[in-house]
């Protein structure tokens, strides 16, 4: 076990992939011969089964987008953990004005951290809603995927069909946004009307079991840094 004494950056109950802090190996207990207590090798050779519910058909996966429309460039996405922590990697520009947006942002459960590469501003937030929405989806008997969410969520289906980025997908209508969803999970493809133009992310490449660098997972605040909390 380690007991870790995180920076005061939020206040928040960060996982140690979060924010990188001050950790330190708590003792084990031991029998009188110096080896592990049996409690202690009963519990590390016994993994907890994985009940949490899965929001993709895939453990690890990469998305690369492509946006077209006010902004061009790329989005590309990480996941891990069947969906239950995943990274943003932002980068556009606005044709009309050329301003540049380069963002990081990921999310371990319920905490949510976002990093402007170019301001080098750091927002952190918490979502008080996880808990219930997770014990919720942990009495679910079945994980639902693709076309099944997009049922639960209301979506039209148009019967149009292609295949992104190697990947098939089926076509749904919801907020406003035509969506081609993969049957695992994933949304290859998103187009909306912005005002007088039209917003397009497609993905160009997807790479099922790349979860992403795990660099892209941490934020190690520069010493004498300070987080502006969600909200505020």
């Amino acid at each position: 076990m380690f007991r870790c004494s995180l920076p005061a950056l939020s206040g928040l109950a960060f996982s140690g992939l979060l924010v990188l802090g001050a950790c330190e190996r708590e003792p084990v207990a031991s029998s009188a011969d110096g080896n592990a207590a049996p409690a202690a090798n009963a519990a590390a050779a016994t993994p907890a089964a994985d009940s949490s519910r899965k929001f993709f058909g895939h453990e690890r996966f990469t998305i690369v987008m492509e946006q077209t429309g006010r902004e061009t460039g790329t989005v590309t996405l990480h996941y891990r953990d069947w969906g239950r922590r995943s990274a943003e990697i932002i980068k556009l520009t606005e044709q009309a004005t050329g301003r540049v947006t380069d963002t990081r942002s990921f999310t371990d459960g319920a905490v949510s951290v976002s990093i402007d590469n170019l301001t080098g501003k750091v927002e952190v937030s918490e979502n008080p809603y996880y808990t219930i929405a997770a014990a919720e989806a942990a009495t679910s008997a079945t994980d639902a995927f693709g076309p099944d969410t997009m049922t639960r969520m209301g979506a039209e289906a148009t019967g149009e069909s292609a295949t992104i980025a190697g990947e098939p997908c089926t076509y749904w209508i919801v907020m406003g946004a035509k969506k081609c969803v993969a049957a695992w999970g994933p949304t290859l493809q998103s187009t909306m009307e912005v005002g007088d133009s039209v917003a397009d992310r497609k993905a160009i490449e997807v790479r099922i079991g790349d979860g992403g660098p795990d660099a892209t997972f941490v934020y190690v605040p520069p010493e004498g840094a300070t987080a502006a909390s969600g909200g505020q």
